[in-house]
């Protein structure tokens, strides 16, 4: 069995159990620690695009909060970002499928300081076909924010210029981050675990 497989085979009975409805929640980043979090990473962005204004890439639906607390705070500091919304959607419960990229007008990131702005990277295919979309039309540059990094868990090697939080294994919901939709509203990040 390869690595891939394995990877494979040990979270399958962990989906299956999420998905179940004796599931719970545990929180492991408070709703405090998020927001300071989120306004330190604001801080650092308004700093490196003080003399720029750039594109922001969200990512539909679980980037939208994220990206709003980032606005929020890099406009009192001069920053005047264009947001363009992106749609591309790979999960069904617990299960990652194929990404599914939704057709971007042509021409909105060329010459572009483009920062793309997701929930979470997890295993980063996601990021992966957001990234290529971006880059086919030459921007000036092109970097990554999210809220959430799974290193343990990637596929891809990605370059994240700005992370929250660096978490293992576990589905994770809160912020935007949501399980079939449920819990996205939550202001603190929690794993979703079987009821013991």
């Amino acid at each position: 069995m390869d690595a891939g497989t394995g990877v494979a085979a040990m979270t399958e009975s962990w989906y299956q159990s999420a998905m179940s409805p004796n599931h719970q929640l545990r929180e492991i980043i408070s709703a405090h620690e998020v927001d300071q979090r989120l306004a330190e990473l604001g801080r650092q962005i308004a700093a490196d695009y003080a003399d720029r204004d750039p594109v922001f890439v969200v990512i539909a639906e679980g980037a939208r909060r994220f990206a709003q607390r980032l606005i929020e705070e890099v406009e009192p500091e001069g920053v005047k970002p264009k947001t363009v919304l992106v749609r591309a959607r790979r999960t069904s419960g617990t299960r990652l499928n194929q990404v599914e990229l939704e057709p971007v007008p042509e021409g909105v990131f060329a010459r572009c300081d483009v920062l793309i702005l997701d929930d979470i990277a997890d295993e980063g295919r996601t990021m992966e076909a957001v990234l290529a979309r971006v880059r086919c039309e030459a921007p000036n540059s092109v970097s990554i924010a999210v809220l959430v990094s799974k290193l343990a868990r990637r596929l891809v090697d990605l370059q994240l210029d700005y992370v929250g939080f660096e978490l293992r294994d576990g589905w994770v919901v809160g912020y935007g981050m949501d399980l079939d939709e449920a819990f996205r509203d939550q202001d603190a990040l929690s794993i979703v675990e079987p009821a013991s």
